[in-house]
């Protein structure tokens, strides 16, 4: 992997995805850094056993804030860089909240020309128990 990939994607993770996924603010779209089709997958949970019980692939309004809760005084992210293969990277963001592991997201970058856009995020909600 080339050290000017890995930094430019850990910019790009904590400038703007960071920022769009999990901080509340006012914008008329999604960061640039965004490739147009860019989806999430989001689990639903079953109410009773906690466990997943369908997955779907969606396109956010880019409008609209991602997480409720948004950003709080007490929380921060880890990002790293898992792999680069040719025009495709991988990458790991862990939101943690009062010092607990709140979400562990996986975000897919893809390389357009000269400049790494965010395709998509998988994500794991982590409970209290997990």
């Amino acid at each position: 992997m080339l050290e000017k990939d890995k930094r430019q994607l850990l910019r790009i993770l904590e400038e703007s995805y960071v920022l769009d996924m999990y901080v509340p603010r006012e914008r008329s779209r999604m960061s640039s850094d965004f490739h147009p089709e860019f989806s999430m997958l989001i689990p639903s949970f079953d109410g009773r056993t906690g466990e997943i019980s369908d997955v779907k692939w969606v396109r956010p309004d880019p409008s609209q804030h991602h997480q409720p809760r948004g950003r709080e005084p007490n929380q921060r992210f880890n990002a790293e860089v898992l792999d680069v293969t040719g025009k495709v990277a991988i990458c790991k963001v862990e939101a943690i909240r009062e010092e607990c592991l709140a979400y562990t997201d996986y975000v897919t970058f893809v390389r357009v020309g000269r400049e790494w856009k965010i395709v998509s995020k998988a994500f794991h909600r982590h409970s209290p128990v997990d």
